[in-house]
């Protein structure tokens, strides 16, 4: 019998669900796909190989669900944000056994593998200042990469709670009372005028990681984005002085996201400020999900 190495990917993703890497092995793999061992080493060196492709795979079904989430109409932004928390729990109960693994076992320091999880660490860095951003507006810039940090450490906290030590809290109420906790403390560095302890160099080794991947394809989107951003800036029905306020803006954005190391927190000021604009909001989310994405 012959079979793919999507079907190969199929059920070791489905094994590794269920037992895990340590107890699921290549032979377990091959009868579940109905092929002799070797077969599969046609296809994948080693279980590690296997399962690191696995890890990605799912961390791109994930950004797709993160992408389809923001393209959802009529939501608020609070609305949104609720709904990025509880996605990011469910992905982690879904994948619970590949994801603590992966962060536990030996090969988590191999240097083969560095790549893929910087990489993997860099798009979730991204996305979660996007959110941070796009929740509470340009006010938080100065605190931003403190905020994501703050942020990040208390999902994963919670995630510890509701997903390792199997805590039955709802995921609805445990967003609810993030978001208010983060509110009250964001409002209070604001008024406070507190000095920010972390900048973007401080993440510049994981920002800057996955962005050159598939360089050709993401030239492509971006070009044909960028012809239908010029032709929906030009038939604003906004006065001249602001569609020349819109169009300096929107031509920062463009020499920004071609720079090598770009400067994240003036992008996602300036995709902010354009996203306000009704004519021009779904072309710049689709802008927003290319940029850190890291497609």
């Amino acid at each position: 019998m012959s079979v793919t190495r999507e079907e190969v990917l199929k059920s070791a993703t489905k094994l590794f669900k269920e037992r895990g890497f340590l107890s699921t092995t290549i032979q377990d793999i091959a009868e579940d796909c109905g092929i002799a061992k070797g077969s599969v080493y046609k296809y994948f060196p080693s279980k590690e190989d296997l399962f690191s492709e696995v890890f990605d795979q799912c961390h791109n079904a994930y950004f797709d669900q993160v992408d389809e989430l923001t393209r959802s109409p009529g939501l608020s932004s609070e609305e949104q944000f609720l709904q990025q928390i509880i996605l990011r729990f469910r992905f982690f109960m879904e994948y619970k056994h590949i994801l603590v693994e992966f962060s536990e076992l030996p090969i988590q320091q191999d240097p083969k593998f560095r790549p893929l999880r910087h990489k993997i660490r860099g798009r979730l860095i991204r996305w979660h200042s996007e959110c941070l951003l796009h929740m509470y507006g340009e006010d938080i810039q100065p605190y931003l990469w403190d905020l994501v940090s703050i942020y990040r450490a208390i999902l994963k906290e919670y995630l510890f709670w509701i997903v390792y030590e199997e805590k039955s809290l709802s995921l609805e109420e445990t967003a609810k009372f993030i978001l208010d906790k983060l509110n009250v403390l964001i409002k209070h560095m604001i008024a406070s005028g507190l000095k920010p302890l972390l900048k973007q160099a401080s993440f510049e080794r994981y920002l800057s990681w996955g962005l050159e991947d598939r360089q050709g394809e993401r030239e492509q989107f971006l070009t044909e984005l960028f012809r239908e951003m010029d032709s929906a800036l030009n038939a604003l029905p906004s006065g001249a002085e602001h569609r020349s306020e819109l169009k300096e803006v929107y031509h920062f954005i463009q020499s920004e996201v071609r720079k090598a190391k770009p400067n994240f927190p003036l992008l996602q000021a300036s995709l902010y400020y354009l996203e306000r604009e009704k004519e021009l909001k779904s072309l710049v989310i689709q802008l927003r999900n290319i940029i850190y994405s890291g497609i």
